[in-house]
């Protein structure tokens, strides 16, 4: 008797951390091949720009950042009266740990930038000229 209830507690166990873990990918519901295997490929809008206590959304229309297939990403910005713009960089992404890695050219300069993606959002944080940016995503 105390065998089994040990093994159905230890099956409630696991249970318990693969319905969690799936629920912390924030795995879309559309049943597609892609949304169960890579539930990070997605377009992904900044919802805060700031520059030090400069509101950098108040000068665009949009900044995004989308991940396609084959570790390729494509960074989108349009400023407010101006033109879209866009960029590709790479990309990597550990599923175990949801840890992406993106690397793109600015200015003709690699940059590239570690974050975590946990419930579909993402921020990232550098220190430019001294005044910290701060640019935080949320996959659309």
């Amino acid at each position: 008797m105390k065998r089994k209830l040990s093994l159905i507690c230890a099956v409630c166990a696991v249970l318990i951390l693969v319905l969690s873990s799936l629920a912390a990918c924030s795995v879309p519901t559309d049943g597609s091949i892609k949304s169960i295997t890579k539930p990070y490929i997605a377009e992904y809008e900044c919802v805060e720009a700031r520059l030090g206590n400069l509101d950098l959304l108040e000068k665009y229309d949009y900044i995004t950042i989308t991940l396609l297939e084959k570790s390729e990403m494509l960074v989108s910005f349009k400023p407010k009266n101006g033109e879209k713009k866009s960029f590709k960089g790479e990309y990597t992404v550990n599923p175990e740990t949801r840890e992406f890695t993106g690397t793109a050219g600015i200015f003709g300069a690699p940059v590239k930038e570690k974050v975590k993606i946990e419930n579909g959002s993402f921020t990232i944080t550098r220190t430019v000229l001294a005044t910290p940016l701060i640019l935080k995503f949320r996959m659309k």
